[in-house]
């Protein structure tokens, strides 16, 4: 395993009391002072060496990553709030440059960025945001097929990081429901890994696992002009018991395609425009929790599938089994994910549709949860795709404070190497990592 750049620590550490000099201390300086740190380090030991000559053949890898975030209230109505962090990785072509830039969107990590950077004005009866931020549109517990216009970072699959997305936001609140309207002027791709990462699989793309090596695919960015704003409306309602939301998107789809390049062998994979309608319910009854999502996608000029994504799951909490196991309690969570073709992409102008890039297309997760005590946790946890392809994963939790996190995981993946999870059967793996919040 070998280390070839320094980690990046961001040098701002400084206590409250050498930068606060009376009650009433500036809002800039507040807003550093009274940030909330987290160290987040990871070792991951490989069972096996990758098949392919041209991945990252060491068997250990290390994964450092440190952020601070803070949210400062100017007033009663006016907020500012940032996450920013720095990561590390041992293995190469795995971070580039620094602060994403708007004009040049690439799918690579940056070794230093914004999460989040956001402002925020509060009324009584809505909020304004500008910035980037979350956007969670999901209930499902395990895999929600309509939290698709949030941005993850997939630079290791095995531990995937939530980013923030550029918008322009209201949300107007009805009793305790909320009327939401985002307006995303910047399309951002997903970050996935480097070319020489074992995580790419047996192909050249990390979303066609089917494609073979030998096509050259050119990713058609989508630039930042008014045709490619994307918008988001949704409704978000809670009522005794349950749970529920209704939503329309009109923009960039998540998932891309691969329509013919000039080239016989050249592929260009574009994201469609497309509008999608979406619903979604969790309903609690005693210790049981039933939840069910759909999502229906209609692309531009037949672009790509015209489809329906959707996912059907309980969970139940168990005490009598659990207290006899001498353990708080027990959660076993079910769900099955679908999707379904209702009308093929025009086959004249694509090669491949967006299926092989909709992850989960029939599906069953499974998560067993096991709380021993306040400072033991520990999972079982599996996902199976009738395309005969699966990933297993057992993990353990301690936390002697509240502060330290330490866990030991270990996942395995099967299946034929074209599909999701048997591209990563040489990537079965032991990681030991230790989070520290101050």
């Amino acid at each position: 395993m070998k280390f070839k750049q320094p980690l990046i620590f961001i040098p701002l550490l400084v206590s409250s009391t050498q930068l606060i000099a009376n009650e009433e201390a500036h809002p800039v300086i507040k807003w550093f002072s009274e940030a909330e740190y987290e160290l987040d380090l990871s070792v991951i030991g490989y069972f096996h060496k990758p098949t392919s000559a041209e991945a990252n053949q060491d068997v250990a890898a290390f994964l450092g990553r440190f952020s601070m975030q803070s949210t400062t209230w100017f007033n009663d109505q006016w907020a500012l709030g940032f996450k920013l962090y720095t990561s590390y990785s041992s293995q190469s072509d795995g971070y580039t440059g620094t602060f994403g830039s708007f004009s040049h969107p690439n799918n690579k990590s940056s070794y230093v960025d914004f999460e989040t950077l956001w402002v925020r004005y509060e009324h009584d009866d809505f909020s304004l945001l500008l910035g980037k931020e979350y956007i969670e549109t999901g209930l499902a517990e395990l895999y929600s097929p309509l939290d698709r216009f949030a941005l993850v970072n997939f630079f290791n699959p095995s531990q995937p990081y939530d980013m923030g997305v550029w918008q322009a936001a209201i949300d107007y609140f009805i009793e305790d429901d909320t009327l939401s309207f985002k307006v995303l002027p910047i399309y951002n791709q997903a970050l996935f890994p480097g070319a020489s990462s074992r995580w790419i699989g047996d192909t050249n793309d990390p979303q066609f696992t089917q494609i073979a090596q030998t096509y050259t695919i050119e990713d058609d960015y989508r630039e930042i002009k008014f045709s490619h704003v994307s918008y988001l409306l949704q409704y978000k309602g809670s009522r005794a018991g349950y749970d529920f939301s209704a939503l329309v998107h009109y923009g960039v789809a998540l998932y891309p395609t691969l329509q013919f390049g000039e080239l016989p062998n050249q592929r260009r994979k574009i994201e469609p425009l497309a509008t999608s309608v979406a619903f979604s319910v969790l309903k609690v009854i005693d210790q049981w929790t039933l939840y069910g999502e759909a999502i229906y996608q209609h692309s531009n000029d037949h672009q790509d599938d015209n489809f329906i994504r959707y996912a059907l799951g309980a969970s139940y909490v168990e005490y009598s089994l659990a207290n006899f196991l001498n353990l708080d309690q027990i959660k076993t969570t079910v769900q099955w994910s679908g999707d379904e073709t209702v009308d093929q992409a025009d086959s004249r102008i694509v090669d491949a549709s967006s299926r092989y890039a909709r992850p989960f297309r029939g599906s069953v997760l499974t998560r067993i949860e096991f709380e021993h005590n306040s400072k033991w946790r520990s999972l079982l946890s599996s996902a199976y795709n009738l395309e005969s392809d699966y990933a297993l994963l057992a993990a353990v939790e301690y936390r002697p404070t509240d502060n330290l996190s330490l866990n030991l995981e270990a996942a395995f993946f099967d299946g034929d190497s074209d599909t999701f999870f048997g591209r990563w059967k040489d990537n079965d793996y032991l990681k030991f990592r230790a989070i520290y919040k101050f």
